[in-house]
This record gives structure tokens, C-alpha cells and sequence, in this order.
């Protein structure tokens, strides 16, 4: 079943990785998502701020608290292990919404919430992700800023990668929203193949935490 949904990934994306590079990436977040069992203070999963409580979207139940801590510890080993990165987070797509919603991150902290509108689509890659179920990879975000692309402020420098969280049947349930200190060079995959195999790593959790079915057209 992995290699499966690796390759259908990688096909429906376009993306030239590695299908046994990403199978291993895959291997080892699974595993950590698996697990789920680390010692997390509940302000780490249920954060809360003026932007955003993450209680009034989800309820405040033993499994929740669950499948926050798998999606916290899968982000945490793979944001550990990552060279360069400045900032990670997952979102989840709340359509009833029209948002995503942060639901944990690593560095330097990402806006908990985006507008899943045309301005967040001009602003944001996360935004843009959630709209398309394309992945993005701008390995200039400089370059993208300049010719009119992405027009947030925060696009000037380094790189940013924004992989979808997708069900079987194509629905788009998060977003994983990553950003680095510096350009990405083009010949390197190992940024994209770690990020990837998280995405992948992470649709059964959404999936449980959205309660959602492959039969449900929305959300």
C-alpha cells in the first residue's frame, strides 16, 4: 500500500523524486506517527492566541489530544533533522471555514490561520496549495516576488516548499507549509522527498481528526 500511494502521489504531482527515497522518508515519519506516545504539554497541541484557539475548531478529547501529538512529533523529527529550514507548519483545510487552520509548527512561527481567498492565494503558498492540491516549490522566493507571484513580505529571501495533504479521492484535508533560510538548489530533491513523505505520512491523522470519509464530498 505505501509504494501505491507513493507512486500515485509522485504521478498525480508530476514530481521526479525517488520513489525508494520517498519510501524510506515515508517509513520514518510513519513510524514516529505510529508511535505517538511522547510527553506534550497541552499548550504545544492546544495552542491558543488572539489569532486563534484551536479548541473552537476541535474538540478537546483523549483522541484528539492523540492525533495532535502524532501530527506534532511527525513535524518535530522531520523539522530535527532538516538543514536550513527556518519555519514548518501543518494546517488543516476547513472549507465550512474558508481557512486553514495551524494545527502545529516548529521555528519561527507562521500565521495560525490564512483567508483561503484570491488575496491568500497571491500572498500565501500555503494558500495557494489548499486552492490547487499542486504541490509548490519556489526554490527563489525572491525570484517569485519579483515577477509578481507571492506578494507577502515575507517572500523576499530563501525558499519555500508547500505540500498537499490530499485523501484518496483527491480531497485537499491540510497543508504542510514549509521555509528555508536560503535558495533551494534545483538539483536537489532531499528537501521535497522529506516533505512529501510527511504529507503522506499524515493523511490518516487528518483524516481521523476531520472525521472524514473518502464518501464525503465536503468536509
Amino acid at each position: 500500500m505505501p509504494a501505491l500511494l507513493i507512486e500515485d502521489f509522485l504521478q498525480t504531482q508530476g514530481l521526479r523524486l525517488q520513489k525508494d527515497d520517498v519510501a524510506v522518508a515515508y517509513a520514518a515519519a510513519k513510524a514516529v506517527v505510529d508511535m505517538g506516545e511522547a510527553a506534550i504539554e497541552r499548550p504545544l497541541l492546544w495552542h491558543c492566541s488572539d489569532e486563534l484557539v484551536l479548541a473552537d475548531f476541535f474538540a478537546e478529547t483523549a483522541e484528539n489530544t492523540l492525533l495532535l501529538k502524532k501530527i506534532f512529533m511527525a513535524l518535530d523529527s522531520v523539522f530535527s533533522r532538516s538543514q536550513g529550514v527556518a519555519a514548518a507548519a501543518v494546517y488543516t483545510l476547513m472549507p465550512s471555514e474558508n481557512r486553514l487552520v495551524r494545527l502545529t509548527a516548529q521555528g519561527v512561527a507562521l500565521e495560525a490561520a490564512l483567508a483561503v481567498d484570491e488575496f491568500g492565494s497571491q500572498t500565501y503558498l500555503a494558500v495557494r496549495t489548499a486552492q490547487s492540491a499542486w504541490m509548490n516549490i519556489a526554490a527563489d522566493t525572491a525570484a517569485w516576488a519579483a515577477a509578481g507571484e507571492l506578494f507577502c513580505s515575507r517572500n523576499q529571501h530563501g525558499a519555500q516548499i508547500s505540500v498537499p495533504v490530499c485523501a484518496e479521492n483527491g480531497t485537499v484535508l491540510g497543508v504542510i507549509q514549509v521555509e528555508f533560510e536560503h535558495q533551494l538548489p534545483e538539483s536537489d530533491d532531499t528537501p521535497a522527498t522529506e516533505w512529501v513523505a510527511l504529507a503522506l505520512a499524515l493523511i490518516e491523522p487528518l483524516k481521523q481528526l476531520l472525521n472524514f470519509s473518502c464518501e464525503d464530498e465536503t468536509l
